[in-house]
């Protein structure tokens, strides 16, 4: 009597070449990285202009602010939806914003307000004896900071 040994063969879906690759999957993965990195990267930049402009406003105040206490008179700057305009005691000033060719500033995103308008400065810088909020904003988001009271700081 032989006895003799079959062996078996696995099941043909154990051993099967139908699939992915440790290469492809990898190289699937980072395709979707690059893809999400750069969705993220657009949704977070439209903030990048409002913030601009919030800067660009406060140069300017700081600058009137400046004037005014170089200056007998008061100056400050009067808020008008998407623009603003210089004063001087209380008119609009002949005089010219920096890096603009008037006493007038239009906003590039947005408008701005303020919750004292318009924003006037004494001779010693101050706005007087409240604090000034300052905001500007567009349909996405919005950008705010303080005048504060008697010191003029703007942060």
């Amino acid at each position: 009597m032989t006895v003799r040994l079959v062996q078996k063969s696995a099941p043909p879906h154990i051993f099967s070449r139908d699939g992915f690759t440790t290469i492809e999957v990898i190289a699937a993965l980072l395709l979707i990285a690059v893809l999400a990195a750069v969705v993220v990267s657009r949704m977070v930049d439209t903030s990048a202009d409002l913030a601009a402009e919030s800067e660009v406003v406060k140069a300017h105040l700081r600058f009137v602010q400046s004037r005014a206490m170089n200056a007998d008179v008061s100056w400050g700057v009067r808020f008008d939806g998407n623009s603003y305009t210089m004063l001087t005691d209380g008119l609009t000033s002949s005089g010219l914003l920096p890096n603009e060719n008037s006493s007038t500033h239009t906003l590039a995103v947005g408008s701005v307000s303020a919750s004292t308008n318009p924003v006037l400065f004494d001779e010693w810088g101050s706005p007087g004896i409240t604090n000034i909020n300052v905001t500007v904003a567009d349909g996405s988001g919005s950008k705010s900071f303080l005048i504060s009271k008697n010191t003029g700081f703007i942060p």
